[in-house]
């Protein structure tokens, strides 16, 4: 299993795209939370839940909601790892090396978890250097800046962890890197918002709200896009249910697509 693992640490390695998301994640968080933080607005009284005061609590929790970016990136990392292998015709050796393909989507799982806490530390790095010179600039406080980043960052990685897991449950699953990454991604912006906004009860318990209950420990709803509440997990459960996805993703492939005769 150590052989495997460290295979797959030199595959995803060897991936541009993972060194792309990586960097991604560093670049777009605080370029996204600056943008949050400091976005124009007229509408006095909304500012103070929309536009809350800059340096308050609010705001920095505003500022550091920009790592979730970190969620959806590691997701593609965990996605790439397997179909990856089917789309350069490198999946036929790995089978070769190990005929078990149960080992094979564990040791994926392992490393893109890895590697989902990497790109969620790359984000948080620079979420934190954001707020530094926020506070350098005269908008805060450290005190109040640290406590908001320490809410909001351990949740962040977290469901990063998961959602990488979440991934290669679906690369598994699909096979295809195009049709998966349409999916995940397709699922996460598009169906999701829609199925949230008609039966909150159930949106809950899908991947993109529970990885909001996990990485906003201090929140207890969210606000669709039609404005209704929707009652979030706790944060435990957010995570379970991301670990539940990731896992019975993975099974399943493995049980069944990953079964099927490599082309």
């Amino acid at each position: 299993m150590i052989r495997l693992l460290r295979a797959e640490v030199l595959k995803t390695r060897s991936l541009w795209s993972t060194w792309v998301l990586l960097g991604a994640a560093a670049i777009a968080a605080p370029a996204f939370g600056a943008l949050i933080g400091f976005a124009p607005h007229n509408r006095r009284e909304i500012t103070s839940i929309a536009f809350p005061p800059h340096g308050t609590p609010a705001w920095f929790d505003n500022l550091f909601s920009a790592m979730s970016i970190a969620q959806t990136l590691a997701m593609v990392i965990g996605i790439l790892a397997v179909t990856a292998e089917y789309r350069h015709r490198t999946i036929s050796s790995t089978y070769l090396a190990e005929p078990h393909r149960g080992r094979v989507v564990g040791s994926k799982l392992t490393v893109s978890s890895g590697w989902g806490a990497l790109v969620a530390t790359a984000a948080g790095a620079a979420c934190l250097v954001l707020g530094a010179l926020v506070v350098l600039a005269g908008n805060g406080t450290a005190s109040i800046m640290v406590t908001e980043f320490g809410h909001t960052f351990p949740g962040v990685l977290l469901a990063s962890i998961m959602f990488a897991v979440y991934g290669v449950g679906l690369g598994a699953l699909l096979r295809n890197q195009v049709v998966a990454l349409v999916v995940g991604l397709g699922f996460t912006a598009i169906v999701e918002p829609i199925v949230v906004a008609a039966l909150p009860s159930v949106g809950r318990y899908l991947p993109g709200q529970a990885a909001l209950a996990l990485s906003s420990v201090t929140a207890k709803a969210s606000q669709g896009f039609t404005g209704r509440i929707v009652h979030l997990l706790p944060w435990w459960g957010g995570g379970l249910m991301l670990l539940v996805y990731g896992v019975a993703l993975s099974v399943l492939g493995s049980l069944t697509t990953l079964r099927a005769d490599v082309t």
